[in-house]
């Protein structure tokens, strides 16, 4: 499914989806988990080797892209993907997870001021800039 995904080009010629797609050195190992842990393992990568649709949004504006590598097992390919906004895709759901992965957010400064005008130096809610949204499972 992911081979229709790799033609994707705008009008302008910029390509999207997944742009490159390399063998990875890696080979699978079987035993590479306790046997108690391998069941286990392996339905998180069935789970997230799901292939998705998604909605991509980037929260900074219209013209923004995210451009992102994704491999997550052993002997899986590495993909490049690029994302445009409002535009639909078809992907790995450990990629969404991977996206959409909370601790990836950015910090930001909290905006309250001491008493002589200084920020203070608390955070404030960290800023979600990428997000895919599932369209269907």
């Amino acid at each position: 499914m992911l081979e229709n995904m790799m033609n994707l080009v705008t009008r302008s010629g910029e390509k999207h989806g997944i742009i490159n797609r390399v063998a990875n050195s890696v080979k699978e190992n079987p035993n590479r988990f306790a046997e108690k842990d391998r069941v286990k393992m392996k339905s998180l990568r069935e789970e997230d080797e799901r292939i998705v649709k998604v909605r991509y949004m980037n929260y900074r504006g219209a013209n923004e892209r995210l451009s992102t590598p994704y491999c997550k097992w052993d002997g899986s390919h590495i993909d490049s993907w690029h994302f445009i906004p409002d535009c639909e895709y078809e992907v790995p759901m450990g990629l969404v997870k991977q996206v959409n992965d909370p601790s990836k957010r950015l910090a930001r400064r909290s905006e309250v001021l001491d008493t002589r005008g200084i920020p203070t130096k608390v955070d404030g809610s960290a800023e979600r800039i990428h997000e895919l949204l599932p369209i269907s499972f």
